[in-house]
């Protein structure tokens, strides 16, 4: 069956992890949110530009990511 015939036969799009896990995903990533913005902040001018930059997106990554799943859990679904 192909995405197509999916769409056609009004099949609801599931989520890829069980909503009773949410929470425990939520507090995973804004743990290690919190500790690779803490990370960016000790490295300062002592790493090059480039590593700065990877831990920069990794870490708003996961905080995006933890605070969609923290509002997924409080049931605002968005």
């Amino acid at each position: 069956m192909t995405s197509f015939d999916d769409w056609m036969a009004g099949t609801p799009i599931r989520a890829p992890i069980p909503t009773s896990t949410y929470s425990i995903v939520a507090l995973l990533a804004i743990s290690a949110g919190f500790f690779t913005a803490g990370s960016f902040i000790i490295q300062g001018n002592k790493t090059p530009l480039f590593q700065q930059l990877k831990t920069a997106v990794l870490a708003s990554l996961l905080l995006g990511f933890g605070a969609i799943f923290a509002s997924n859990a409080a049931g605002l679904y968005l």
